[in-house]
């Protein structure tokens, strides 16, 4: 909308500038100039109210302000110019270039996007829009947070990104803002030049569902580290696997914080049953060391790109320019997404190698596959073959996405960095490794039925719902109790508080 309009906003602006009512007694801020923290965008996901800050409206009017005399004097990508390879063809407000950049761009596919997801793209875009570089019109930012408040989404189809901007979501996004998907809003937004191609111009959606997988597998992670802890402990591993010396012999980062949380759960550990652990139990902390190192490297980076304005073009509001660039090409996410999928393939075959040491008599001294009942019960035979089939999945999700590449746009665009696609990898096979882990869980929860070690303190509550997850344990169908147990993981990642390694 250009600017001449935006006193018609007011009153829209001023009834929803300030708060989101989604059903949630938490509330996020977002000020212009702090950080969003991740936190903040998944507990925006998960329902939270949404406020933007009382400095947000002002940083916004200085920054259309600039660019509207930018683009008076200098040639605007988008603005002034088509898109892609149109980008040398003038457009004026006269043609509804903004409205029809807008439709012709909203070609979303595939299946719907969880409603979650679509939260966290546009808290994401929010937190960016707030950054004051992109000079779109203020009142964009109160109808996008309005969004937030509608009890049912319209459907935005999951394909149509590369990793180079979420164009087709956010146009998507941007129609159902102007009433032309789905039920209208109270006031639809009329897209103008100035602010069309600005609120495409992101990859909100990549960033979001990427900060979505990594909470979720830090929590994974958490869980897995008592499961591993109760396993060890029953299994009376060797606790030199995870002594300090041990870890200063790895120089590899994290693998001191995971030692010492697995020290801190299974405290003094009595008389060890081997010498030398097989690598389920040895390699434990550089497994983790090295998925903690890959997952933080990549929230790092998600915080960047969260509070960093990266629109095509940029803003300078101080120094009254206006920057082209390809910032927006995600060649950094998508290499940390990678290497965060890879870092979960190790730590999943791992965790599939501890799940056959707890079928091993050599082991526990038990029955094959901790099997009860006559001769030959199959017990938790099967488990092994569930698990791997969820690696298989992990590994085929760790194929990196970022070798990949394409031109587009008569040559315009030569390349992409597909970040898109190793977001959706990445939550495959974070879907996959709860699925690893909740099959070790029910194997450790016959391991300590039918062992029933001493306990430390620090396990003994896990302890309790880890064994509760099978209590009949004759051959029996495994599905319900799998389910089970992988919604206890979340409860068992809530007794390790999340710190360093969390």
């Amino acid at each position: 909308m250009p600017l001449r309009e935006m006193k018609s906003w007011a009153r829209f602006s001023a009834r929803v500038w300030s708060v989101s009512s989604s059903p949630s007694f938490e509330i996020v801020t977002i000020e212009a100039s702090t950080p969003v923290a991740l936190a903040d965008l998944v507990a925006v996901a998960d329902g939270a109210r949404l406020v933007i800050g009382a400095g947000v409206p002002e940083a916004l009017e200085a920054a259309a302000t600039a660019a509207a005399e930018i683009a008076a004097r200098t040639p605007t990508y988008g603005r002034s110019t088509g898109v892609g390879a149109n980008r040398d063809t003038a457009v004026t407000e006269e043609s509804d270039h903004g409205i029809r950049l807008v439709r012709s761009h909203a070609t979303d596919a595939g299946a719907p996007l969880p409603v979650r997801t679509v939260r966290a793209m546009i808290a994401t875009r929010l937190a960016q829009l707030t950054r004051a570089g992109a000079g779109i019109e203020p009142a964009i930012v109160p109808a996008l947070a309005e969004v937030l408040d509608r009890p049912r989404l319209p459907e935005i189809g999951s394909i149509g990104s590369i990793g180079t901007g979420d164009l087709a979501a956010l146009a998507a996004l941007a129609l159902i803002m102007a009433g032309e998907r789905g039920p209208a809003p109270a006031t639809p937004v009329r897209w103008g030049v100035e602010s069309a191609l600005p609120f495409l111009s992101s990859s909100a959606l990549t960033i979001g569902r990427a900060v979505l997988a990594s909470d979720e597998l830090r929590r994974l992670d958490r869980a897995g580290r008592v499961v591993f802890a109760l396993a060890a402990t029953a299994l009376r591993a060797n606790p030199s696997a995870v002594s300090d010396a041990a870890a200063v012999a790895s120089a590899a980062p994290f693998v001191h914080d995971v030692s010492a949380e697995v020290r801190a759960l299974r405290g003094s550990s009595g008389e060890p049953a081997r010498i030398q652990d097989p690598f389920g139990l040895r390699v434990y902390p550089l497994t983790q060391g090295a998925l903690l190192t890959a997952v933080s490297r990549l929230d790092a980076q998600l915080l960047r790109l969260v509070n960093t304005a990266q629109e095509n073009p940029v803003f300078d509001v101080a120094e009254r320019i206006v920057t082209h660039h390809g910032s927006f090409f995600q060649a950094q996410l998508a290499i940390d997404l990678d290497s965060t999928a890879l870092a979960v393939a190790q730590s999943a075959t791992n965790v599939h190698a501890l799940l056959r040491l707890t079928n091993e008599p050599v082991f526990t001294g038990l029955r094959p596959f901790l099997a009860t009942g006559p001769a030959g019960a199959s017990g938790l035979m099967m488990l092994e073959y569930t698990a791997a089939a969820a690696l298989a999945e992990i590994r085929n999700a760790a194929t990196p996405a970022s070798l990949g590449t394409i031109a587009l746009s008569r040559g315009t665009e030569e390349d992409a960095s597909f970040a898109t696609q190793g977001a959706a990898q990445l939550e495959r096979a974070v879907t996959s490794y709860r699925i690893v882990l909740a099959c070790e869980s029910l194997a450790v929860s016959r391991l300590l039925s039918q062992l029933d070690p001493d306990m430390p303190a620090a396990l003994d509550d896990a302890a309790g719902m880890v064994r509760a997850l099978q209590p009949d344990q004759d051959d029996q169908e495994l599905h319900g109790p799998l389910e089970q147990a992988s919604g206890l993981l979340d409860e068992l990642a809530r007794l390790i508080e999340p710190g360093v390694t969390g």
